[in-house]
C-alpha cells in the first residue's frame, strides 16, 4: 500500500465564527417571561453515522453531538453499542448537560474484514421515556492506495472538521465525512490508480456552522 501525506492549514479559520454560548463551559438563556416553565431539549446534530469506505485494520474516528438547547439541565447516559468494529468513548455512564452545553461522543469503527457493517447507539436521556439511537454503519474494503491528510487546529471552539475532495479535473467538491472528524487527520483509502484529488477542510462550531474552505492539497496517485 501506498500512503502519501499532505497538509492542510487551517489558521485562517481562527475567529471565523462567531460566540454561540455553546461549549464546555456551557451557556445560558434566560426566558422572557416568569411564567415558561424551564425545559430541557435535546439536540442531535447528527442523526447517524456513516464511515464509508474504511481499510481492514485500520481506524476511522468520527463524532455525534448532542446539546442541551432547551433552559432547564438534563441528563444523558450511553447504555449500549451493537455491531461488528464498532466503539465509542465521551459519554459513558452519563453526563449533566446545563442550558446552552454539548458534548461529542467519539465513534470508532475498525472493521476485521471487508464488506458492509451496521450497528446502533443506543442512549437514555432525561428528556423522554424512550431510548436515543444513533444509527452506524460503515464498508470495509482492501485499499491499494491512500492519502493521509493532516492540519492544524482551528484556533476558534469547533465541534469537529469536515474533508472536501473532487478530481483534480472536476472541481465539484463532494464531503467525504458523514459527521464531523474530531481528530485533525484523516486518511482517504477510497482512491483509483492513475488519478488526482484535490482537498480541502472546513471546521464545524457548536450548532453545526461551518466555516470556508482552507486551502486545498493535491494528491497523485501513481
Amino acid at each position: 500500500m501506498k500512503t502519501r501525506t499532505h497538509w492542510l492549514y487551517v489558521g485562517l479559520l481562527a475567529g471565523a465564527f462567531a460566540a454561540t454560548g455553546c461549549g464546555a463551559s456551557g451557556g445560558s438563556y434566560s426566558p422572557s417571561s416568569p411564567s415558561i416553565p424551564a425545559l430541557a431539549i435535546l439536540t442531535m446534530y447528527d442523526s447517524g453515522v456513516d464511515f464509508g469506505d474504511v481499510a481492514t485494520g485500520a481506524t476511522t474516528t468520527l463524532g455525534a453531538t448532542f446539546a442541551n438547547t432547551g433552559t432547564s439541565s438534563l441528563t444523558l447516559q450511553q447504555d449500549t453499542v451493537s455491531g461488528s468494529g464498532f466503539m465509542t468513548s465521551g459519554i459513558g455512564q452519563g453526563v449533566t448537560l446545563a442550558p446552552g452545553q454539548y458534548i461529542t461522543l467519539a465513534v470508532s469503527f475498525t472493521p476485521s474484514a471487508t464488506g458492509k457493517a451496521t450497528g446502533m447507539v443506543s442512549l437514555t436521556s432525561s428528556t423522554s421515556r424512550a431510548a436515543v439511537n444513533l444509527p452506524l454503519s460503515g464498508n470495509g474494503m482492501v485499499s491499494s492506495h491512500s492519502t493521509t491528510l493532516d492540519w492544524d487546529a482551528s484556533k476558534s471552539t469547533v465541534i469537529g472538521y469536515n474533508i472536501y475532495r473532487t478530481p483534480a479535473a472536476n472541481q465539484a467538491w463532494a464531503k467525504l465525512n458523514s459527521s464531523p472528524i474530531i481528530a485533525t487527520s484523516f486518511t482517504d483509502w477510497d482512491e483509483q490508480n492513475g488519478d488526482a484529488y484535490l482537498f480541502t477542510v472546513t471546521a464545524v462550531s457548536a450548532g453545526n456552522i461551518e466555516s470556508g474552505f482552507s486551502n486545498a492539497t493535491l494528491s497523485t496517485i501513481p
